[in-house]
């Protein structure tokens, strides 16, 4: 195997998707963060320090995920072509690239402070420890082990942007947490076939069809009704106004998938919900800064 390939592998068991998002989740909360608190960006050298630091924190995580996970995603159609399932990448190399990135990850948190270091130390014990060692193949409750991972990098932006842990914080962590229970509730529905074969008892892919799919839509309206109490604090009529047209279709699609239920329906709600959290964030920013620009 040449180096060039085994660098490629190595970069996938990162995966490069959900390290993207969670990247994006921490630069859209400290944009948040310092539109609010400073009426614009802040300082940049602490904005690239906490950047760095998401990216080999989740990355270190995401391929230690990928070492503890490699009989599971043997069997599933969605992750079979994963490196360590096909063999292009030995479980050793990959258990010790994730633990150099989480070391590295540990020391950039207690070099960036108290709060950082809780933030890694909690966001990698909910992911690694709490969900897949402990509860993934154990309880259809998974996933609500994941909520505090989800949330860290906004957290960590939050921060890094010049704000305190406040009431804002905590809706935007809580609303981050919803949107994942949303989110893997319904790529879990789409892919219900796939857990099931690997024996994974993800909730809305084992309890009856209707039952899931009104978890699924419950879930969507908390999240919905989140994004209108963080617009509480929104500086002006602009957030309510374009997150409104934004619910607007993601509720429509949800009662289009309560109606007429279907794998395909589903899948169109995950990709959708992708974007959605980093959208009403950048809202958010928006309507801190065009705020603080007229006054």
């Amino acid at each position: 195997m040449t180096y060039d390939v085994k660098l490629t592998e190595l970069i996938h068991i990162l995966k490069p998707k959900e390290l993207s998002a969670m990247a994006a989740l921490y630069v859209a909360s400290y944009v948040s963060s310092s539109t609010a608190s400073q009426g614009g960006l802040g300082d940049s050298a602490a904005f690239l320090t906490g950047f760095a630091a998401v990216l080999i924190a989740v990355g270190g995580a995401n391929a230690l995920n990928c070492y503890l996970d490699r009989d599971v995603d043997a069997v599933m159609a969605r992750t079979m072509r994963r490196p360590l399932p096909r063999g292009a990448l030995s479980p050793k190399s990959a258990l010790l690239f994730s633990l150099i990135l989480l070391s590295a990850a540990l020391v950039s948190s207690i070099f960036l402070g108290v709060l950082p270091f809780i933030f890694f130390t909690v966001g990698v014990y909910c992911y690694i420890g709490l969900y897949t060692i402990l509860l993934k193949r154990r309880t259809s409750l998974n996933v609500f082990a994941t909520a505090p991972s989800v949330a860290s990098p906004a957290w960590l932006g939050w921060i890094m942007g010049g704000s305190p842990i406040n009431f804002v914080a905590l809706i935007i962590g809580v609303m981050i947490a919803t949107w994942g229970l949303f989110h893997l509730w319904s790529l879990a529905y789409a892919f219900k076939s796939d857990y099931s074969k690997s024996g994974i008892p993800m909730l809305t892919a084992i309890l009856p069809p209707a039952t899931s799919e009104r978890i699924i839509f419950a879930s969507l309206v908390a999240l919905v009704a989140l994004s209108y109490i963080l617009g509480c604090w929104a500086k002006t009529p602009l957030f309510s106004s374009i997150i409104t047209i934004i619910n607007a279709l993601v509720v429509f699609l949800g009662l289009k998938f309560l109606l007429t239920p279907s794998r395909k329906a589903s899948w169109r709600l995950f990709k959708v919900s992708a974007p959605y959290i980093i959208i009403i964030l950048s809202i958010f920013s928006l309507d801190n800064y065009l705020f603080y620009t007229a006054h």
